[in-house]
């Protein structure tokens, strides 16, 4: 049968290209469940600058929407999909942020967000368990619109 997994790792491996070019972000890992089919996706970036929440919303939102785009997209993908559309539900993505010199950033700075089951998470390091915020995509998708009509 076709390989879709390597079909899988193109549509990464091209995002990552993509979020690279735009955001400054640089894939360091990626992975995925598959066992008849493709149930999730998964990328993980480092970033070098740091964000509060709100930069950190935006630039995790981007990427999520674009790996979406990316995935849906796709018809050569789209049999072997657990279910179509994927939802944010359906990827991971983490993002671990660091200083421009890529040192750690201060403890109580977010250290990294992700997107897990559809829900947005924002750590630092005064306690890596438990996130300071946590929204579910939706939540972040109305802030970050709310915020771009105030702009207009």
């Amino acid at each position: 049968g076709v390989d879709y997994e390597k079909i899988a790792d193109k549509i990464t491996a091209e995002t990552g290209k993509k979020l690279q070019a735009e955001k400054k972000l640089y894939l360091i890992g990626t992975g995925g469940q598959m066992m008849n089919d493709i149930q999730m996706m998964a990328m993980s970036f480092n970033y070098y600058q740091e964000v509060d929440v709100d930069t950190a919303r935006k630039l995790l939102m981007y990427a999520v929407n674009e790996y979406l785009r990316a995935i849906n997209n796709n018809t050569e993908v789209r049999p072997y999909l657990h279910e179509y559309p994927f939802t944010a539900k359906n990827i991971e993505i983490t993002i671990f942020l660091y200083k421009p010199d890529r040192r750690e950033l201060p403890l109580e700075k977010i250290c990294w967000v992700d997107c897990m089951n559809g829900t947005f998470s924002y750590y630092n390091r005064l306690d890596t368990y438990n996130p300071i915020y946590r929204e579910t995509y939706d939540e972040a998708l109305q802030k970050i619109s709310i915020v771009q009509q105030g702009s207009k």
